[in-house]
């Protein structure tokens, strides 16, 4: 439903009900009843927030039924929130700088490769989880509310970047042996890396390339790739 499409674009964005009523020119409580569907919302709304999140109208009105049936076929693999919420905590532990503090950009990137780097290896990602392609890169919506609710996680700001670091270490009974390996391995490969080398090398693969604006990523087009670019 594009209420929930909408609920999702704004909190991954980290905008209030009140930020985004007054980006679009309404009234919060009008936006709260949107977002729950007890108002219709028009096309008028509809294209003032696809100007804000700079996300095609068609993507929110035409393909929302197609977008659908992807995050319905992505959902054929087992999908895993204990799996994910772990995957996350791992990149974090893996993927971290020496005071133990990562990027909240960095850290959806490394996510992502870990579960396609999985599929490349196993034929299985490691959570299941959709990845949507978004401006800032591929990344599954249930990313952010886990970074902003999760109690085992800390976020602070430093400039302009949102770092994350753990407060408690994750359950190292829930990754298999093989998955264990995939994430060390991609977190090893970036560790020393900056959030915009590992940015541009995820817009440089073939599954961000070849899939549309807002649309789910299917996790087969990794299996395009050639080994060196998977991670």
């Amino acid at each position: 439903m594009i209420e929930n499409f909408i609920f999702k674009l704004r909190k991954m964005n980290g905008l209030s009900q009140g930020d985004l009523a007054s980006k679009i020119g309404i009234s919060r409580p009008t936006l709260i009843s949107i977002e729950k569907g007890k108002r219709d919302i028009t096309l008028t709304e509809i294209k003032k927030i696809s100007q804000i999140f700079d996300i095609p109208v068609n993507v929110m009105l035409d393909e929302e039924l197609e977008m659908s049936e992807k995050i319905d076929s992505q959902n054929a693999h087992q999908k895993s929130f204990k799996k994910f919420h772990n995957l996350v905590l791992k990149c974090i532990k893996y993927g971290s700088d020496e005071d133990g503090k990562i990027t909240k950009t960095k850290l959806a990137k490394l996510v992502y490769l870990c579960d396609f780097a999985s599929y490349y290896k196993y034929l299985s990602p490691i959570s299941g989880f959709a990845y949507h392609r978004l401006a800032q890169g591929p990344v599954a919506i249930e990313f952010f509310d886990l970074i902003d609710t999760d109690e085992s996680i800390c976020v602070e700001s430093k400039g302009r970047a949102m770092m994350v670091s753990l407060i408690e270490n994750p359950d190292e009974s829930v990754l298999s042996k093989e998955e264990e390996k995939v994430v060390k391995a991609v977190c090893t490969a970036w560790k020393d890396k900056s959030t915009k080398d590992i940015v541009d090398f995820t817009h440089r693969q073939l599954p961000w390339a070849t899939s549309k604006e807002g649309e789910v990523i299917p996790y087969e087009l990794i299996n395009m790739e050639e080994p060196n670019n998977v991670y």
